[in-house]
């Protein structure tokens, strides 16, 4: 029987010369050579546990978390946000911020929507980080349109942590979100009031749900109605929001900005409500901004009462409002005696409110303080409406009338024009009737110097036209050259003339280009589209200070394929398209510009490919292994997966489907 010598205590080697299995001996068996070190230094005796080295643990203090306080901590998460602005304000001004630049999924965000990315990245690092990022006093504005597809656990995360502090929430764009989600963000957007009191309430001023089609009547009803503060509601476009609606916003005292454009649930009736139960209390709505774009059954009752209720309405948008006529304008301005304590009123004769001047009848009229009236294709209306609106709207400064048509004539127009001097923008397009009289009354006297300059000189007032900068009088066949260039010459600070369809000449077009040149008038721009006055050679002439159009440097851009200077393509067509000195000169000469600038980087580009193949295959690289004879199958840039959540990282390598 084989014995085994046991093992010496303070040797660690198992390997015996007499074990009969791995005594070297050869056959047909396998071999069981021994793999153990034969020398006696590589044998290593057992030495005590306490012997061992052990490492001292060492403890990094965490000075952030641990000796800054909390309000030090956001205030340090503050300037993140505050940085970012500022150094995307200083690229700017640098001049290296360029399309190529801003077309870099690098610059996708910058600003203020960067920062938030990057807090929300912050937020992973532990459950106190998520906390600190999530204060209230982080988010009192939440601004998400750059994050349309944010999913609906970050928008809940935040809500609930910062949602008493919140009073800006922006979420146009979010189609997805859902009704079960904006009725449990409401709740976590109210206050923890007292138990003895049984209302909660959000501290909301500004709400923009434009574009979140999918909320219904009751989700969007559960937020209004707990937002007693509310001061501007933007819910253009939803199918949500119904006559109801105005219902709820009659708590809404503070209101001063209302966009209810493009819903097509609400209709004359209900403006009509909302501005009656108002006045039932003895009181007047706030609203200063009111877009009621394509309202339907807007009659003379609703815009009388709205006339009533709103005596501070600066901003006024009624256009596609098909049934809207002369008389529901009249009644907007017309004043009783009742009413004189509510506001500014004058006293007009028949001739200045654009009626029979024979006749004896006094006409009381409102002074609104409309700034901005919009009644573009309002296809019921004629110049009439215009004379109805004399003397009312003072304050007057963009008056859009485009898609009326012919019915819009030279009296009504010339008359209302006439009574507001602070115009700075008129949009005439499509009104094909009118004449040089339109532009005559636009285009102000110039000014006589004084012989000596230490006497006394009543002030005028100011002259219609003095302040005006956009012109349209688009499809205005009976305008002529004589009046353009009278025009262009007296307004010294108009900015943009928009004449497409008419027979301005190339003559007009270099005055504008110079007299604006010599102002130093940035942005400008002259559309001239279809008009067989304009020929190449007047086009060609000016190209040294025109571009073909107005390009910007933003990511959302970066198809449009503009043509920047600061990036030096060299591509030896086309003009600076970001030069903002340059006029624009939108023709048919100035797109063949554009296109002569894509063909070149096309032809460009296969020149590129072009000289690398012709250059050979590609070198062998320094270790001296060689790269595989097919090309790999997935793209080198990084693929984006769209908008994200701030903070995800979608910027994941993928594959292409091949």
């Amino acid at each position: 029987m084989e014995t085994q010598l046991a093992p010496a205590p303070d040797v660690a080697a198992v390997w015996y010369p007499d074990n009969p299995r791995v005594d070297g001996s050869r056959g047909n068996r396998r071999s069981y050579s021994s793999p153990f070190p034969k020398s006696a230094f590589d044998v290593v005796p057992q030495v005590d546990l306490e012997d061992k080295f052990i490492p001292l643990p060492l403890h990094a203090r965490d000075l952030f978390d641990e000796m800054l306080p909390r309000e030090l901590r956001l205030r340090v998460l503050s300037a993140l946000i505050s940085l970012h602005e500022a150094d995307h304000e200083q690229l700017k001004k640098s001049g290296k911020w360029s399309v190529l630049v801003a077309s870099s999924s690098k610059n996708r965000w910058v600003g203020r929507n960067r920062a938030m990315r990057e807090l929300v990245k912050l937020s992973r690092v532990s459950k106190l980080w998520r906390t600190l990022v999530f204060d209230g006093q982080l988010w009192q504005s939440v601004d998400l349109r750059a994050f349309p597809a944010a999913s609906s656990n970050f928008l809940a995360s935040l809500v609930e942590l910062s949602g008493p502090f919140i009073k800006n929430l922006d979420l146009s764009g979010h189609t997805y979100l859902s009704p079960t989600a904006l009725i449990d963000i409401a709740g976590d957007l109210c206050v923890r009031s007292a138990p003895v009191v049984n209302f909660t309430y959000t501290q909301l001023t500004a709400i923009t749900l434009q574009g979140c089609t999918a909320l219904t009547t009751q989700s969007l009803h559960s937020l209004l109605i707990r937002s007693p503060f509310l001061r501007s509601l933007n819910v253009k476009g939803l199918q949500a929001v119904t006559n109801a609606t105005f219902d709820v916003l009659v708590l809404c005292s503070h209101l001063t900005s209302l966009n209810m454009s493009r819903c097509i649930n609400i209709d004359g009736d209900g403006v009509c409500a909302f501005g009656a139960a108002v006045m039932a209390r003895g009181a007047r709505l706030a609203l200063k901004e009111l877009w009621l774009c394509g309202l339907a059954m807007v009659d003379d009752d609703t815009l009388a009462t709205l006339g009533k209720a709103a005596p501070h309405l600066e901003v006024l948008d009624l256009s596609y409002c098909r049934g809207l006529h002369n008389s529901a304008l009249e009644a907007f301005v017309s004043c009783e005696d009742d009413e004189k304590a509510f506001g500014e009123t004058v006293s007009l004769t028949s001739r200045q409110a654009g009626r029979d001047p024979r006749e004896w009848r006094r006409y009381v009229r409102r002074v609104t303080a409309l700034r901005h009236l919009s009644l573009s294709n309002c296809i019921m209306l004629t110049d009439t409406a215009c004379s109805n609106l004399a003397h009312s709207v003072p304050r007057l400064e963009f008056l859009e009338l485009a898609g009326i048509g012919k019915t819009l004539k030279d009296d009504g127009l010339v008359h209302l024009l006439g009574t507001t001097p602070f115009i700075r923008k008129l949009d005439l397009e499509d009104a094909s009737d009118i004449t040089d009289a339109v532009l005559e009354v636009l285009t102000p006297e110039p000014a006589v110097e004084e012989e000596s300059p230490t006497s006394s000189k009543k002030t005028e007032p100011p002259q219609p036209g003095h302040a005006l900068e956009h012109l349209t009088v688009s499809c205005a066949t009976n305008l002529t050259n004589d009046a353009f260039k009278a025009l262009i010459r007296g307004c010294s600070k108009l900015r943009v003339l928009e004449a497409d369809g008419t027979f301005i000449s190339g003559m007009v077009l270099k005055d504008f280009v110079r007299q604006v040149c010599e102002r130093g008038i940035n942005d400008a721009g002259l559309v001239v589209v279809d008009c067989r006055s304009v020929g190449e050679r007047s086009v060609k002439d000016m190209v040294v200070n025109t571009r073909p159009r107005k390009g910007w440097r933003t990511w959302e851009a970066r198809k449009l394929g503009y043509l920047d200077g600061r990036d030096g393509e060299e591509l030896k067509v086309g003009q600076d398209e970001c030069d903002e000195k340059r006029v624009v000169i939108k023709s048919f000469y100035s797109w063949q510009t554009v296109d002569a600038v894509r063909h070149m980087r096309e032809r460009k580009k296969k020149a590129n490919k072009k000289s690398q193949s012709a250059s050979g295959p590609l070198s062998e690289p320094e270790d001296g292994w060689k790269l595989p004879g097919k090309m790999r199958w997935w793209p080198s840039s990084r693929i984006t997966s769209g908008n994200n959540t701030p903070g995800e990282d979608s910027d994941r390598d993928g594959c292409v489907v091949m």
